[in-house]
């Protein structure tokens, strides 16, 4: 408790500091349509911190299981299994304390669970169900940060994520409120398949999964990627989990992270800081001036042109 009441001191410091940023709201991006084959990819839009800690304590969130081509751009489909159809899932926002109700409807072929790190609960609570049935989770979002949320099948729950089956979960702190900042969600995944003749992976390769070997490596199931605009000066605020495999070793270009909120821990003026696979970070970087500063794995750079790089664009 006297770790995480130093972190709350310090965020209420680090707003205090910060109280005249220029608060920008953060883009909004449309639904997914109901049909994976159409479905939105890109980072969903936050509610953020105010909305969702006014709102009710009780926060429900209804997830569809689905299987499907999805678009990563590049002329590239993937066969995945998805949540709602989007790879990653879609972002589930809680503030601390929440009673959270999550439902998963099951309409794919096969059984799949969920399970997501912000809830400690009886692991069996996390499934399977089986296909056309619906597993309800529900606990109290007692923790602070961003974490992983997953399918959930016992013995062969890697192979499940792999296979598209992830996404984010922020769980806004109480009592405190974060700087004025943009804001995005950062999701950190692979694919294991190659791509066919036509540009299609169908599903992918368990040999290499088991190998942690991936074809590519993305930042929110996408291999191009939109720039996002920014103003110089301004705060960006970073919700990133790594799904893996590997440590995501997270830096920007031409930037240095102001503060890193990882668990009970603030840090400052970080270069790079390691994500652990199946954990998230909050990550904030100031853009000191116009111009363009890239998120990239700094361990992965090879997978730079494959959408494992995402710009913000600085104007005045």
């Amino acid at each position: 408790m006297a770790a995480y009441a130093n972190v709350i001191a310090t965020l209420a410091a680090l707003a205090v500091i910060d109280g005249c940023a220029r608060e920008r709201p953060a883009e909004v991006t449309p639904a997914a349509d109901p049909s994976i084959a159409a479905s939105d990819l890109r980072t969903p839009g936050l509610a953020g911190q105010q909305v969702t800690c006014a709102g009710p304590r009780t926060k429900t969130f209804a997830l569809t299981v689905r299987e499907g081509e999805v678009d990563l751009g590049m002329a590239t489909r993937f066969h995945a299994w998805t949540y709602d159809g989007r790879l990653p899932g879609p972002t589930l926002e809680a503030c601390e304390g929440d009673t959270v109700t999550i439902t998963v409807h099951n309409t794919a072929a096969i059984a799949h669970g969920l399970d997501t790190h912000a809830l400690t609960i009886d692991a069996r609570k996390f499934g399977p169900t089986e296909p056309g049935e619906t597993l309800t989770i529900q606990g109290t979002a007692a923790t602070p940060g961003v974490f992983m949320y997953h399918c959930s099948v016992g013995p062969v729950t890697d192979i499940h994520i792999k296979s598209g089956m992830h996404g984010p979960m922020i769980v806004y702190p109480r009592g405190v409120a974060l700087r004025p900042a943009y804001e995005a969600v950062v999701v950190q995944d692979a694919i294991f398949g190659e791509r066919d003749a036509d540009g299609v992976i169908l599903g992918g390769d368990t040999q290499r999964m088991k190998r942690n070997d991936p074809e590519f490596r993305l930042f929110n199931g996408r291999l191009e990627h939109e720039p996002r605009h920014v103003v110089a000066g301004e705060l960006v605020r970073l919700y990133l989990v790594n799904v893996g495999p590997g440590v995501s070793a997270a830096h920007v270009v031409g930037g240095m992270f102001d503060a890193v909120i990882d668990g009970s821990t603030i840090i400052h003026a970080v270069q790079t800081y390691a994500v652990a696979p199946g954990a998230g970070a909050i990550l904030e970087f100031r853009v000191p001036e116009p111009g363009e500063f890239v998120l990239v794995d700094h361990d992965q750079l090879g997978f730079l042109p494959l959408g494992l790089g995402l710009r913000f664009v600085a104007e005045r």
